[in-house]
């Protein structure tokens, strides 16, 4: 199979649309993963339970996870696809530190809000505890 090759701005210019629209699709499956995983772990009883650290330590490492991904991900494919244009490769990897950084936001963002609004009463509402 062929490589597509972005040649001028206005290519570049949709490849950049493309990686923040990736981002935000990035954050939330992550999200989705991490809620995954705050469900197998076990309730445990006791007057000092561990599991909603647990639940934390693990929202933390997949968010961690999922912005390092998505920057290997246009660092080492999607800036690949790019002609070698100084040019261009500036404008796309100036856009692609944003688009991680905006990957990270929602997944923080977004953790924040269902915790706290939508699965309060559950195991994913133990990540951002309201005490």
């Amino acid at each position: 199979m062929k490589d597509i090759l972005y040649h001028n701005p206005n290519e570049v210019a949709g490849l950049i649309s493309n990686t923040y629209i990736l981002s935000a699709v990035a954050a939330i499956v992550f999200l989705l993963i991490t809620m995954i995983i705050s469900k197998t772990i076990a309730y445990e009883g006791g007057k000092y339970p561990q599991d909603p650290k647990r639940r934390r330590i693990w929202f933390w490492i997949v968010g961690i996870v999922a912005t390092v991904a998505f920057f290997c991900y246009n660092y080492f494919v999607v800036k690949n696809q790019i002609v070698p244009n100084q040019m261009l490769l500036d404008d796309f990897a100036k856009h692609m530190a944003i688009a991680t950084g905006v990957t990270f936001v929602i997944y923080l963002t977004a953790g924040y809000l269902l915790s706290h609004f939508v699965f309060k009463s559950g195991k994913f509402g133990t990540i951002f505890p309201s005490k």
